[in-house]
């Protein structure tokens, strides 16, 4: 006997197994991935299954069977392989409009919203962190949220300074996506009494590295779950009501270049199969928990541009390359209950610093690359295009959520950083599986290691703002057409 699938109905958690009738005993677990031997399950039952197929109530005292592992053991007491968690949601959403669609895939991560606006945006990606904005039980000035059978509470201020962007730019058509982050120190603090449920045991704390930018999603423990979802259930059902009250954001892009995870999603030193095991829980209860609330919502992993190379190779327990963290989650995700997850990609160059990426040494035309960055950007989508790859024949989606081009306070690197931009941009529109290409950044940032991304250039002994560079402009005109019918962007 084996669980070839489990469907979650309204009031159900339906399994369907290869056998006829038979026997089993039914048991939920917490999906936390730290298993011990005294891990207790949330639920036990007996199941006569009819044809192969059996069912048990979704409700699993007081919670939501949708979010827990599954497992079965038949008579003899021997565990029946197979699927563990949901991945079939037959009931009505609370919201079901389609995804929304732009004429442009012009994106920016956004400083100043009217002049985002006044470009033509139509994409923007916002950092959320977890510790800045959920609190501990009883915190005056929240917003209480029921979610799975409890009550969790979230600041209210820094929730409204997140209404008030999102608002702006959702009101003026831009599609956004937001990057749940968890961090100690972000725009506040996080909780002293959260911090153990949050982070992940193994992050390594500022204090003692400070290299270390971003903690893992704590999937180790069953506080840890619960919190993550809802957190994510929290951010989807206020921001995908089709009436927008405060905004929509429609995409979830979970942790921070995941494939970097010492600095941007760290949990410790850890093999990739490892730490993937654990990301593939967390990517799979965000896309349960959205979608069950918003039909249409889009799950995105963050990666930056090492293929088969990493940020350091002899370092293999904290730096991975991007392919196989994806074969890893997709193995993952096969086995134990398949999900629509899409890809956050960053195609930086080679070096920060440069921005002539057709240049690039590192990106091959090979799938065993160390890079991929736009010189190869191609050889992502087709790495999606086979068919293992694929969602129930549907292949995955990409955005292209942080990359820029430096330039040197210089005139003419300022034009290549121009030039740069626009030859990208070219190379999106030929791939139709990259829905955005969100440019970092919208103005020069004193303290980003040096370098100069901006569209808006700062004064060199300052953060102020100075005027646009070039880049502004090529920007500005990017999705314009000519009198002759072509787009700018075909110039470069």
């Amino acid at each position: 006997m084996k669980l070839l699938h489990i469907t979650a109905s309204e009031t159900e958690i339906r399994f369907q197994t290869d056998g006829n009738a038979e026997t089993v005993t039914v048991y939920a677990y917490s999906p936390a991935v730290a298993k011990c031997t005294e891990e207790k399950p949330v639920k036990v039952e007996i199941v006569h299954f009819d044809h192969g197929y059996g069912a048990v109530p979704r409700d699993c005292g007081g919670r939501d069977g949708l979010f827990l592992r599954w497992e079965m053991k038949g008579e003899g007491g021997e565990e029946v392989p197979g699927k563990k968690y949901v991945e079939t949601l037959d009931f009505i959403p609370k919201y079901d409009d389609p995804y929304p669609q732009t004429d442009s895939k012009k994106g920016l991560q956004v400083c100043m919203i009217e002049d985002a606006i006044s470009l033509g945006v139509r994409h923007a990606a916002l950092n959320v962190c977890i510790g800045d904005l959920m609190r501990p039980a009883g915190t005056e000035n929240t917003i209480i949220y029921h979610h799975d059978g409890r009550d969790y509470y979230f600041d209210r201020n820094a929730v409204a300074r997140h209404d008030a962007s999102i608002k702006e730019l959702s009101d003026a058509g831009i599609i956004i996506t937001l990057i749940l982050l968890n961090s100690k120190h972000w725009a506040l603090q996080t909780p002293k009494e959260l911090e153990e449920i949050l982070y992940h045991p193994g992050f390594v704390p500022y204090q003692d590295l400070e290299e270390v930018h971003l903690s893992a999603f704590n999937m180790t423990s069953d506080e840890g779950c619960r919190y993550f979802c809802a957190f994510v259930a929290f951010l989807t059902e206020r921001y995908t009501n089709p009436e927008q009250p405060h905004g929509r954001a429609v995409g979830l892009i979970i942790s921070n270049e995941i494939n970097s995870q010492w600095y941007w999603g760290n949990a410790g030193e850890m093999t990739c199969e490892d730490y993937m095991y654990e990301y593939t829980t967390a990517l799979r209860l965000a896309w349960q928990t959205a979608t069950s609330i918003y039909k249409n919502a889009r799950i995105y992993i963050s990666l930056d541009h090492f293929w088969c190379g990493s940020q350091d190779a002899n370092q293999p327990l904290k730096y991975y390359g991007s392919r196989d963290c994806l074969t890893n989650l997709n193995r993952y995700a096969l086995a134990e209950g398949n999900f629509y997850w899409n890809i956050a990609h960053h195609p930086y160059p080679e070096d920060l610093r440069y921005p002539d990426f057709w240049n690039d040494q590192s990106s091959t035309d090979d799938e065993d690359t160390i890079r991929i960055t736009f010189k190869n950007l191609k050889l992502l989508a087709q790495f999606l295009y086979k068919e293992e790859f694929q969602y129930n024949g549907i292949r995955r989606r990409i955005i292209l959520s942080e990359q820029g081009f430096n330039s040197h306070w210089t005139e003419e690197s300022e034009v290549l950083q121009a030039c740069a931009y626009g030859r990208a941009y070219r190379i999106c529109m030929e791939i139709p599986e990259v829905d955005s290409f969100i440019l970092h950044a919208h103005c020069d940032n004193r303290y980003e290691f040096g370098l100069n991304l901006g569209i808006w250039r700062r004064h060199e002994d300052s953060s102020e703002m100075d005027r646009p560079k070039p880049i502004y402009y090529v920007f500005r005109a990017i999705d314009k057409k000519d009198e002759s019918g072509k787009f700018h962007w075909e110039r470069y």
